[in-house]
């Protein structure tokens, strides 16, 4: 890390980051590269197991590297550079991610990763530097904003329901940073509004083997009965990835094996499925995110569809964010010192929406393309000019690996 630790904190109150999944532990990460110090406060007793977000993109693999985390992240992850366009039938085109070059993207290539293998990668980053600030186990119950500063109530959350609350504590803090999800207690707590709906749209996906040695690279497939993705993850394995008509509540790896068949013509075994699950997707934001000293990263702030894998990554540019402006209250001296109350408006607090946006727009598109339409062959065509032409080609590339955003 490019700060020196004795340079960091300088016994002052620090701040509180609720919540350590990738966006809380990143965003304690990113302040620390700004020379400022955080505690994690976590609900959960231990870190996730399974994959979940896999996805990073060019703009988030620039800060793991300023970081000093890349290098990390790139001995197992599983390097893209290009997508296929298919129907099922026949080869619609690629997609090739080496042309955002052009737009500036010093990492012109999606980098999947396991999102446990990610947590683990950080959380390891941070406790190297502060071994004791990471608070698994402890719940937040409360916070009272004094103006000039906040101050939170916790609890050790008891092992089983028999057991009493135990272990109450109270920390001052001079800025509160709620990472804790689309179900944010935090935000609740502070009453700041949550808007949006789920999306019509559901899907199936699981993870088989993949029987080719080096991994193949992504297809998304574009076909009568409506979107199938198939791409590479890490332990030789592929997920795959379809759009069905309702919600499966149970759905099993030989429903999924021969739907995805019927639709492109190859059957993953089912008898090695290793996960399978069904979801909905949604779209969500809070009125706002910042609330004096109290502010909404990742999902607490905002939810985007999962198609096209960029709801961690909009976590992590917010968060990336938002320690450029506590820097910069910092050397304004409003963060520590009661000169103004409330603290101003940050960049992140007023710009960022014309991220969420777009980034929700592009979310949306993606997911529009894979319904199933009468039309579909209009649809196919339409992917396959797209792709034929260099410059639409370049500028699909651009809109999924999250290239131009409106950042200020």
């Amino acid at each position: 890390m490019a700060v020196p630790k004795s340079q960091v904190g300088e016994n002052k109150a620090r701040i509180i980051v609720v919540g350590a999944g990738p966006v809380g532990l990143f965003q304690a990460l990113s302040l620390y590269l700004k020379g400022i110090e955080c505690v994690i406060m976590e609900k959960r007793s231990e870190a996730i197991s399974d994959t979940r977000s896999l996805g990073i993109h060019p703009p988030c693999l620039v800060m793991l590297e300023e970081l000093g985390l890349l290098s990390q992240f790139l001995k197992k992850g599983i390097r893209v550079d290009k997508g296929i366009a298919h129907n099922g039938r026949k080869k619609l085109g690629e997609i090739n991610f080496s042309t955002t070059q052009r737009s500036g993207q010093k990492h012109p290539y999606i980098l999947i990763h396991p999102q446990n293998e990610t947590e683990a990668i950080l959380k390891n980053a941070f406790k190297e530097l502060y071994p004791h600030n990471i608070k698994y186990g402890y719940e937040v119950t409360s916070y009272r904003d004094n103006g000039d500063h906040l101050v939170v109530y916790s609890h050790k959350v008891p092992h089983s329901t028999e057991n009493q609350l135990t272990d109450s504590q109270e920390h001052r803090t001079p800025i509160l940073i709620a990472c804790d999800g689309k179900n944010s207690t935090l935000r609740s707590m502070a009453g700041i509004p949550y808007r949006g709906s789920p999306y019509p749209d559901s899907y199936a996906m699981g993870d088989f083997p993949d029987p080719e040695y080096l991994p193949s690279p992504p297809f998304v497939y574009i076909t009568s009965e409506g979107l199938v993705e198939s791409f590479p993850i890490a332990d030789q394995k592929r997920r795959w990835v379809i759009k069905t008509e309702h919600y499966q509540s149970k759905p099993q790896p030989k429903w999924l094996s021969e739907a995805i068949y019927k639709r492109v013509g190859e059957r993953p075994n089912a008898d090695s499925c290793s996960m399978i699950s069904s979801f909905g997707v949604q779209h969500h934001r809070a009125a706002f995110r910042q609330k004096n000293r109290l502010f909404l990263v990742g999902d607490a702030a905002h939810v985007v569809s999962p198609i096209g894998g960029q709801g961690m990554n909009l976590g992590w540019l917010g968060a990336w964010q938002l320690a450029k402006d506590v820097k910069k209250l910092n050397n304004k001296g409003v963060l520590y010192e009661p000169s103004e109350n409330p603290i101003p408006l940050t960049s992140y607090s007023t710009n960022f929406d014309a991220v969420v946006t777009e980034v929700a727009r592009r979310a949306h598109w993606n997911m529009r393309m894979g319904r199933k339409s009468k039309l579909q062959w209009l649809k196919q065509l339409f992917i396959q000019i797209l792709l034929y032409i260099p410059v639409s080609s370049r500028k699909l590339a651009e809109r999924f690996t999250m290239s131009n955003l409106p950042t200020k």
